[in-house]
């Protein structure tokens, strides 16, 4: 048995480290997660099962962590723990900003924020401690950093439990598709990868809600970006040109919130697109419109295919752009009745839709030089630390900058990360071996705590699970050729995604409020049952 209170522990002194997504301090918590694990009496004798793997070409020098316990009975199979280390930023905990990783201050004064009444009815029954990272999702690591406490012990188990904590999740989840080519390696080794879990925090799907979950696989997501051209004038003559700001916000219009971009999947449906970003390009001050404007799109899958993604844009697209001309003629004519002037009869603009695979091609027709320009670009633009999207905002511009063709339009591209869903399917031997596992896991819950726990499709929340295999007819290349930076800003580990394809799933405690100054985790269920349906469950696994 695990002592609950070792897991509080360790996810304090986790907790304190402020190991924020997309800087170097996330390198604090794999110091910190090396230096717990070093503690272990089994990986001080076996020092080189215990490692920190740098992550290469990262801007932050950040690096991931692996540790790999033997059972004494030898066998190729493997079991994997998998969390990431990074944390989102502190500024919503306003006046309590300095506290918001030490879970015990925080817990003793979250109240002193506004607190809607979930919250503050939790805070109240003191089965809930809050804090930066306290559910999303350094409980998880502690969680598996004392089960490899307690099963090396004794190693009475045959094959081998392999835990990596990696960064950057909350931003390009760098650190789990670095992992992707050490496990690519133990598979080169002759390991079989029998399961992963991954120790993300169940939550309520609506306020009030109390329902516990296991979760079979994990929602995808792509970026949908729109790169709107339009047509420079002097603010003074404002109908002499078209401004992107115009057709960039009719894109908006008719995206956000689009219930025909959610998907379904049975009983599971996701929440429409929302812009993550949107703005011109514009640097300074001036009386000029601008050239230029764009947005990008978180969009979750279940299913739908990237062929199938493609239209619905290029749709939108073409709609935002004769929306655009009307509104333009449409005001333009009623402008020209006050000054007793002839309108116009016609823009002489037409919509254009490129996708940015086409845009590239064009482009690269007339300088096969290109991609060594963009990638020296690039290069400049990392040692600038920009970021990944920014980046790719800049190449779809530079690349426009260099189409001959000078007219407004509207590019469509994909901007990174690409998450890809991922579930589990019962035609297959491994992942029936698993889904197996879960039904007796549910039971076990059932019969020895009289907890209920869900069976659910998919993971909301986005994850690294993404980065645990990919069936080997999924066409990559419909995203790849439109998704801007891959391969210079963002890897895509498509060859050994398919190699891997480990069966995996989503378990971990209770928490709420995920990214939020009202993030919390319950203890009874998280501290008291799901240590021990691991031990059963990894027991089961690996007898």
């Amino acid at each position: 048995m695990i002592d609950e209170k070792h897991i509080m522990r360790t996810l304090k002194e986790l907790a304190k480290v402020p190991s924020i997504s997309g800087t170097s301090k996330e390198n604090l918590a794999a110091d910190k997660i090396y230096d717990l694990l070093s503690d272990i009496e089994y990986f001080k004798n076996n020092k080189n099962n215990l490692n920190i793997h740098p992550i290469e070409n990262d801007i932050y020098k950040r690096t991931f962590v692996s540790a790999f316990l033997k059972g004494k009975k030898e066998s190729k199979d493997i079991v994997i723990l998998t969390g990431h280390f990074d944390v989102v930023d502190i500024q919503e905990f306003g006046e309590l900003k300095d506290i918001a990783f030490d879970i015990d201050k925080c817990t003793e004064n979250i109240n002193k924020l506004p607190l809607e009444k979930d919250v503050l009815k939790d805070f109240k029954s003191k089965d809930w401690i809050f804090g930066r990272g306290s559910s999303d999702m350094k409980y998880g690591l502690a969680l598996y950093i004392e089960l490899l406490r307690e099963f090396s012990k004794k190693r009475d188990f045959k094959g081998n439990i392999l835990f990596l904590a990696v960064p950057g999740e909350e931003s390009n989840s760098e650190g789990m598709l670095s992992a992707v080519s050490y496990l690519s390696l133990l598979k080169d080794k002759g390991y079989n990868f029998k399961t992963l879990f991954l120790s993300e925090c169940s939550t309520p799907k609506h306020e009030g809600e109390n329902k516990k979950r296991i979760y079979i696989g994990s929602v995808g997501k792509i970026m949908p970006t729109f790169f709107c051209v339009g047509k420079a004038t002097h603010v003074g003559n404002s109908f002499g040109g078209l401004n992107p700001n115009l057709m960039i916000s009719e894109v908006n219009r008719l995206m956000e919130y689009n219930m025909d971009f959610s998907d379904s999947f049975g009983e599971d449906i996701t929440l429409p697109p929302s812009c993550l970003k949107q703005e011109d390009l514009k640097d300074l001050y001036s009386v000029q419109t601008p050239l230029y404007s764009y947005a990008y799109y978180n969009l979750l899958t279940l299913k739908m295919k990237p062929e199938e993604i493609m239209e619905k844009l290029k749709l939108i697209a073409n709609n935002a752009f004769e929306n655009t001309i009307k509104i333009f003629k449409d005001n333009y004519g009623k402008y020209s009745d006050k000054i007793s002037k002839e309108s116009i009869e016609d823009l002489d603009i037409k919509p254009c839709i490129l996708t940015y695979e086409k845009l590239y091609k064009e482009v690269e027709k007339l300088d096969k030089d290109f991609s060594n320009k963009i990638d020296k670009m690039v290069c400049k633009w990392k040692k600038e630390k920009l970021d990944n999207q920014t980046i790719s905002i800049n190449i779809i511009k530079e690349t426009y900058e260099n189409y001959p063709n000078k007219k407004p339009m509207i590019i469509i591209a994909y901007n990174v990360p690409y998450y890809p869903h991922k579930y589990l399917n019962s035609d297959k031997k491994e992942d029936k071996y698993l889904l197996d596992k879960v039904e007796d896991i549910i039971n076990y819950a059932r019969d020895e705590y009289n907890i209920e726990i869900e069976k659910e499709n998919f993971f909301m929340g986005i994850s690294d699970l993404s980065y645990t295999g990919l069936s080997k007819d999924f066409n990559i290349d419909s995203i790849c050729k439109n998704m801007v930076g891959i391969n210079s800003t963002y890897m895509f580990p498509e060859k050994e995604l398919k190699k891997l394809n480990i069966p995996s799933i989503v378990f971990g405690g209770y928490g709420k409020d995920f990214h939020k100054y009202s993030e919390r985790l319950n203890i009874p269920y998280s501290m008291g049952i799901v240590p021990n349906l691991y031990v059963y469950a990894l027991n089961s696994i690996l007898k």
